[in-house]
């Protein structure tokens, strides 16, 4: 920049000044160079990987912003000695470099290790149900034998002969079909199967949780990945607008107007605001980083979030995340979290257990038949068909206490059951309660900001026009500096932890994941 005088152009350099200040954060691609990701459309996620499921609701989409996902031109550290291959990473095969929240969150359903965990989770508990409802259908044993007997006879005395050894050796074959069914035991079976059934449920309901626990984790870190790249920018604009008005000291101190120590005093912020660069540098890599990990991807991967600030709801500007009562929005929650429903079915298999237990020295009736052919001579040719159709009533008399400590350890499993049904409920409470009331923070917050940002710019504009006229002092020039930053930085904040908190209140309510 020229310097400037007091009496030529400095109208010109104001309204220079008035543009910078306006647009240094409504043009952040202006402000710092950055290659434009081109538009990603919203695929479905079953286009990705298995699972097939329905994508997840968005939170409410903000207008005040353009798009931030931007390759940034900066080198890391922007000031100093740049760090070779401490950068974004490397694009991979798996991933688009940009990736839209649904996108996101396919890429997490097929990659997640926790999901892996969970599937592997049903597999096992689907098992006992199959070993309980064998017990239902009829066994059914084949045997086979075949036995040669030899016999060593004994002498016999009288005769001429003065005796004999006579042998007697034979053979014996058998083939036979034995069936047993149970006829009845008082409905242990059915206990037994029930309360399988019922942990087989409440594992696929945690399935679900765990579905929706990723869907969440990979929001929370798509939209903070966003805000330490908006930080980002907004810090690279502070610099721009601090470098403003240490160039207007410099045309003030040309003009006789400003001293050494004032241009000094200018420098400091900028110095300042550069660290701050840095920093937040630092901090978007490590949430991008955060981010691609969710997703179950390398760290080291190259994939950024889709900024969907700008973009509108149709023709108006309703809110996807709408603000119930406290009332329907835990009644809403009652019904959709799985793992409240995980614990209702725990509690219900340890009553069927309980039941089963307690039936342990109940008689049973099974029905027995068995049909076969079998020969026994000396050359095991001569076979008999038999056949036996019989029922046995078998009565426990004694079994040594089993039963009366198998009794005590599922009531006791089910006390535990049921205080965990109380606990969860109370969480889900506290958790629903909690996260409506920083949804509607976040909403008024975020409606603040827009006004505070409106009005640093104003201010700003306005201290750096008297200063250039010189009718300011430095003080006053710099802390509307501070003011506009704040106010920048605030409105980054706002805006991405009103995301968060709509996509926290949808995971409270279950309702952030396919139902």
């Amino acid at each position: 920049m020229q310097p400037t005088t007091r009496s030529g152009p400095i109208p010109a350099f104001v309204v220079t000044v008035v543009v910078l200040a306006a647009g240094a954060f409504i043009a952040p691609a202006t402000a710092q160079p950055r290659a434009a990701a081109s538009p990603t459309p919203r695929p479905s996620p079953t286009a990705t990987a298995a699972p097939v499921l329905t994508p997840a609701p968005l939170p409410a989409p903000i207008t005040s912003l353009p798009p931030a996902s931007q390759a940034s031109a900066l080198p890391y550290p922007a000031y100093g000695s740049p760090a070779p291959g401490v950068d974004r990473g490397v694009p991979i095969r798996d991933a688009k470099p940009v990736v839209t929240l649904d996108q996101a969150i396919a890429i997490g359903f097929a990659k997640s290790p926790l999901l892996a965990q969970a599937r592997a989770a049903v597999m096992i508990a689907s098992a006992p149900v199959d070993l309980a409802r064998s017990a239902i259908f009829p066994r059914a044993n084949g045997t086979a034998s075949s036995t040669r007997t030899q016999r060593e006879a004994g002498s016999t005395t009288g005769g001429s002969s003065g005796g004999a050894n006579l042998g007697n050796n034979v053979t014996s074959n058998s083939l036979q079909i034995a069936f047993q069914q149970l006829i009845y035991d008082g409905g242990k079976v059915a206990a037994q199967l029930r309360a399988a059934k019922a942990n087989e449920v409440a594992s696929l309901a945690l399935y679900k949780r765990q579905l929706q626990t990723v869907a969440f984790n990979i929001a929370n870190t798509y939209y903070a990945a966003l805000a330490a790249q908006r930080q980002t920018e907004v810090n690279v604009a502070t610099v721009q607008l601090d470098q403003v008005d240490e160039d207007l000291v410099v045309a003030e101190l040309r003009a006789g107007t400003a001293s050494q120590v004032d241009l000094s005093t200018a420098q400091l912020p900028t110095a300042q605001a550069r660290v701050a660069v840095v920093k937040a540098q630092g901090a978007e890599l490590s949430a991008q980083a955060a981010f691609v990990n969710a997703m179950g991807l390398d760290a080291n991967a190259y994939v950024l979030p889709q900024d969907d600030g700008n973009v509108l709801v149709g023709s108006s500007f309703v809110p996807a995340v709408s603000v119930p009562t406290y009332d329907q929005a835990i009644a809403r929650a009652l019904m959709l979290r799985p793992d409240y429903y995980a614990a209702v079915q725990t509690v219900e298999g340890f009553e069927a257990s309980l039941h089963a237990a307690k039936l342990g020295l109940w008689p049973a009736l099974n029905g027995t038949a068995s049909t076969g052919t079998s020969s026994t001579d000396a050359a095991g040719g001569t076979f008999r068909n038999a056949s036996s159709v019989g029922v046995t009533l078998s009565v426990p008399i004694y079994d040594g206490g089993i039963t009366a400590a198998t009794v005590k350890q599922v009531q006791g499993q089910l006390d535990q059951a049921n205080a965990s049904l109380v606990n969860t409920k109370l969480g889900i409470q506290l958790n629903v309660k909690q996260t409506l009331v920083n949804l509607v923070a976040a909403r008024g917050t975020f409606d603040q900001t827009q006004a505070e940002l409106a009005k640093a710019q104003e201010v700003l504009k306005a201290t750096q026009a008297q200063y250039a006229a010189g009718v300011t002092t430095l003080p006053l020039l710099l802390n509307a500096q501070v003011g506009i930053t704040q106010a920048l930085t605030d409105q980054v904040t706002a805006l991405y932890t009103l995301r968060q908190a709509e996509a926290a209140f949808l995971f409270a309510e279950g309702a952030n994941a396919p139902a």
